[in-house]
This record gives C-alpha cells, sequence and structure tokens, in this order.
C-alpha cells in the first residue's frame, strides 16, 4: 500500500541508480539537476488487490520487485512510494484519441 509521502529530493536519491537505467541518463546527472518535464509522458494507474484504482497524470513508475516496493514519479502530483502487496498492478497508460464533429452537428 501506499507509504507514507517523503520529501522529492530524498524518493529521488532513493531511486537514483533505477532512474539512471530508466531515463538512460548519468545517476549524477539526476542528483544535480532532477527530472525533467519530458521525463513523464503519460499516466499510471495503481491497481489494488482490494479494488481501488489510483490513476496520476504525466507519470511513470519503477519496480523493486525484491523488495517488494515501487514508486510512481509524477510531475506535478510529486513521487508517491508503495509497499507491494500479492496481485497489486502498475499500469503505464497512454491514450491516442480523435473526435470527429460533422458540419452539421456545429448548425
Amino acid at each position: 500500500m501506499m507509504k507514507t509521502l517523503r520529501p522529492q529530493p530524498a524518493v529521488l536519491a532513493d531511486w537514483l541508480n533505477e532512474l539512471a537505467r530508466r531515463l538512460g541518463r548519468p545517476a549524477e546527472d539526476l542528483a544535480a539537476a532532477g527530472l525533467m518535464a519530458s521525463d513523464f509522458c503519460g499516466d499510471v494507474e495503481v491497481r489494488t488487490p482490494y479494488g481501488m484504482t489510483v490513476r496520476f497524470s504525466l507519470a511513470f513508475f519503477l519496480v523493486r520487485p525484491s523488495f517488494s516496493q515501487a514508486v510512481v514519479f509524477t510531475e506535478h502530483s510529486g513521487y508517491v512510494e508503495f509497499d507491494l502487496e500479492d496481485d497489486m498492478v502498475f499500469a503505464e497508460i497512454s491514450e491516442s484519441t480523435y473526435r470527429h464533429a460533422s458540419d452539421s452537428a456545429s448548425q
């Protein structure tokens, strides 16, 4: 389940190695400059085994299966850590949509 929120710099420091692998940038650069807006490209859904779903916009996640830990990094809502439970799901969601309005609908 969700852990108590910690300051973003502390979470960033704890996950630097995983972030460096995910983003393809040196850990030292991430420690100095932090994350960039372009790092956040989709949404993340966290689905609990109890039926609750939480969606984070402009986010990505990392998982440490051997430690039963995960984190969701969001552009505007902070960094949220989780203790993993059996059957918990973390999903990156991207959506491409098109909405067509005919000319007759606007009259």
